[in-house]
């Protein structure tokens, strides 16, 4: 170990007993806890919701022919439209063409890969999600069983699920369909009100190399080769909700290529997509307390410097161990390390003391994903929280070498990360959105977990606009301290 290694371990040590020894410390570490807790706490205590639509979402354009007895049904999806994350297009097997009806469906999405689905309420899914057009499709019905596979080249096939028993007649329709749900949209009502809309979709897609192959004979049927075109219809939802409009789905077909059209949605609460767009993000929520515990981080970060200048303390510091930047290095990594440790605790248990409160009033399954800690999205916000935490300690503790009074610290740190970030938000949007994105604040973003239209910037960015405010600060610091008086 070199020697300035050591003298940097040493350094660390002595600043860790001083700052250890002074009661404010504590306390504002257990506050910065308290606080995230607390309100996190609060939070979830205070959000409810619910679905309001149908319980079972079931419109869609079908092409399809009657198949008698066991039967297989392959195509090749060669183009779907991407009017829609969760907008459908695959191969069903179904009892009639009365919305509601038992049915099986194997569907690409362009959101979200092939899907696999019974009767609108289970689901199976592939692994990688990333499925695209060019695919390759097939259903097989064998006694009650109905079996999907998927291919990309139309020779090496894999399984995606098996529906063991799927309610369907010895004869049922087979064929192909199209959806493409509402999405939602969303706009600036005024300074912090986002107002949202739903925006009508119609998908397309086109189909070749289609084949069902039945093994008993099956009633004929109108149409060329015995395929028809059917617009399924959402049945009606209970009293109160609104009905889904859906638009009369569209037919072309050039010998064994079918370019179909069609709007609706397939699916259920959780299943499908259904109810998933625009969802809040039920993780930052959780840890929407760190906003209040800033207030505990600022001080800590302040006082660690401050309090040696007012006291005339810091000259015996700089006697001891007069290397300026390492006893500035040593202050860093012992405040950092702490608020971090701390942060890393509160963000924690705010989430999973928040977790059961947030399913209690709505917020889960099958709406919304139960994630545990162990989650990659939840460990990056948790644990990127905990690092905001820390780079906000690191800011105040650079600021309080620059400023070198507690007072006028505080209230330049409180004035750039909490009441112009509050002015911005009810002055107008564009203020809200360049604080957002522009200034230390941004780093408050790395808790997002969800793609809202109201996030300002996206979670790794933010962290970084405040690490380069932080870095900048703390250069001037390292600078400045080298070339005053003690």
């Amino acid at each position: 170990m070199t020697t300035s290694t050591t003298s940097l371990l040493r350094a660390v040590r002595a600043e860790w007993a001083k700052l250890r020894s002074v009661r404010s410390t504590g306390a504002a570490l257990l506050a910065t806890v308290a606080l995230v807790v607390l309100i996190g706490v609060l939070t979830a205590e205070g959000g409810h919701t619910s679905y309001g639509g149908p319980a079972r979402m079931d419109g869609f354009a079908f092409v399809h022919r009657p198949a008698a007895g066991d039967v297989t049904v392959t195509a090749r999806l060669t183009g779907q439209a991407d009017s829609a994350p969760w907008a459908k297009a695959g191969l069903m097997l179904r009892s009639g063409t009365a919305g509601g009806a038992p049915s099986v469906s194997l569907m690409l999405t362009p959101g979200h890969g092939v899907r696999m689905q019974a009767r609108g309420g289970t689901e199976e899914l592939t692994g990688s999600g990333r499925a695209a057009a060019p695919y390759w499709l097939r259903l097989s019905r064998s006694g009650h069983e109905v079996t999907g596979w998927e291919s990309a080249d139309g020779r090496t096939w894999r399984k995606v699920g098996t529906v063991p028993d799927t309610g369907l007649p010895a004869t049922a329709e087979a064929g192909m369909f199209v959806a493409s749900p509402e999405t939602a949209t969303s706009h600036w009502a005024g300074p912090g009100k986002v107002v949202g809309a739903a925006r009508a979709t119609t998908g397309r897609a086109v189909f070749d190399q289609v084949t069902a192959t039945s093994a008993a004979a099956a009633p004929a049927a109108s149409g060329a080769d015995g395929w028809q075109l059917t617009d399924v219809v959402q049945p009606p939802g209970p009293p109160g909700t609104q009905p889904v409009a859906a638009a009369s789905g569209t037919l072309h077909r050039t010998g064994r290529t079918f370019t179909v059209t069609g709007s609706g949605d397939l699916g259920s609460p959780g299943v499908g997509g259904v109810g998933q767009d625009g969802q809040e993000d039920t993780v930052a929520s959780t840890l929407s307390g760190v906003q209040i515990g800033l207030f505990a981080v600022i001080a800590l970060g302040v006082l660690a410097m401050t309090s040696e200048y007012r006291t005339r303390t810091i000259r015996t510091t700089f006697t001891v161990s007069p290397h300026r930047g390492r006893v500035l290095a040593a202050k860093a990594v012992v405040v950092a390390a702490g608020v971090f440790a701390a942060g890393l605790v509160a963000c924690a248990v705010s989430y999973v003391v928040s977790l059961p409160i947030q399913r209690r009033n709505g917020y889960g399954p099958p709406l919304f994903t139960q994630r545990s800690l162990t989650d990659p999205l939840v460990l990056r916000a948790v644990v990127g929280t905990a690092a905001f935490l820390a780079l906000i300690a690191l800011l105040s503790l650079a600021v309080g070498v620059i400023v070198r009074r507690t007072a006028a610290a505080v209230i330049l740190l409180f004035t750039v990360l909490v009441v112009i970030p509050l002015v911005a938000q009810v002055t107008s949007v564009g203020a809200d959105l360049w604080v957002g994105r522009t200034t230390p604040v941004a780093g408050a973003a790395i808790r997002q977990t969800q793609p809202l239209f109201e996030n300002a910037i996206g979670p790794w960015q933010g962290l970084g606009v405040l690490a380069a405010y932080t870095a900048v600060a703390l250069g001037a610091a390292f600078w400045l301290q080298r070339r005053r008086d003690a």
